[in-house]
């Protein structure tokens, strides 16, 4: 089936409006049911980051936990098709740190408490030291002396520190292994159409409710005239940021020559200098060597006329002696 392609950050936003698909869709990837979400519109945005556009969502779940309990949480939700600068994901988690929210304490009083976070990355580029299409990075309580794994959950260490999910879409596999795995084919390269990177030729688990639940939304996203014209000016915008990029990249080259020029020629100067070292060194050396000749042909010049003296003086005793 032909379905839009939900890299585009239309797409993607056009599949989550459907709140109850965005909550089998989260509930799928943190293998918890989620029985009730709720984003808020200021808590999706399409922040501009050098003509790029970059998608965040926030929302506010009540999850069933396996223990069967309930717990509020912030789930974090981010997509980015290029490889950013990570100070922006750090600046997003910085602020749902610092939220709070309406919450009820055992007494049934209402008050204000910040909330655990759970972050989910869907990334459109690759990450070289991690070959899994799909990682959690989770919290584990560890004995630092004993070693031991401590079966334990503290609230504040849980407001502390949060779980983590990255999904990198070119790593995924044509064959799903598992039910995750068959929700994130709709991103997977493995089926986009050869005739319009907008559209994906889908060919996997329709037997999946909310697989087909999907594919039914982002085949109707195909034929909406407005959707398409937004993809194209998200197309506009990559080509921008990828002449920008390269441009760069280029500019930093041509400074990287100019340093790399800089830099033989600071070496060529220190050869020099080290040159002109050795010179000195060795007009030196020459100088202690006359001074010292001079020195011994002056002492051999004073022995010499001391000698001719004491010849004279023989000389002039034995004409005496004669006379």
């Amino acid at each position: 089936m032909i379905i839009a392609n939900p890299i585009y950050d239309v797409i993607f936003k056009y599949l989550l409006e459907d709140i109850e698909i965005t909550r089998e869709f989260l509930s799928t990837i943190l293998e918890e049911e989620i029985q009730s979400l709720e984003l808020k519109p200021q808590e999706s945005t399409n922040e501009k980051w050098n003509g790029i556009n970059l998608l965040r969502f926030d929302f506010k779940a009540i999850i069933n936990k396996k223990d069967g309990s309930k717990q509020k949480v912030l789930i974090e939700l981010q997509k980015a098709k290029q490889a950013f600068d990570v100070m922006r994901f750090r600046r997003y988690l910085g602020d749902n740190y610092r939220k709070e929210d309406d919450l009820i304490n055992q007494n049934g009083e209402n008050h204000k408490k910040p909330l655990s976070i759970v972050t989910i990355y869907i990334l459109g580029f690759s990450l070289d030291n991690i070959p899994s299409a799909v990682i959690k990075i989770n919290r584990i309580y560890t004995d630092v002396v004993t070693k031991e794994v401590l079966d334990i959950k503290d609230d504040f260490v849980e407001l502390l520190t949060h779980d983590s999910y990255l999904i990198q879409v070119k790593k995924l596999p044509i064959q799903a292994r598992s039910k995750l795995e068959s929700v994130l084919q709709i991103f997977s390269p493995g089926f986009k159409s050869n005739s319009d990177k907008h559209q994906l030729d889908f060919q996997g688990d329709y037997d999946n409710p909310l697989v087909k639940k999907i594919i039914d939304r982002l085949g109707r996203a195909v034929v909406n005239d407005n959707i398409r014209d937004m993809m194209d000016v998200e197309d506009e915008l990559d080509r921008t940021f990828n002449r920008q990029t390269k441009k760069l990249e280029i500019e930093i080259s041509k400074k990287e020559v100019l340093i790399a020029q800089k830099d033989a020629i600071l070496i060529e100067k220190d050869a020099i200098l080290v040159e002109k070292d050795a010179i000195l060194v060795e007009k030196d050396a020459l100088i202690i060597i006359n001074e010292k000749t001079l020195k011994n042909e002056k002492k051999y010049s004073e022995e010499l006329h001391q000698k001719n003296l004491d010849l004279q003086k023989q000389l002039d005793e034995i004409r005496k002696i004669k006379n």
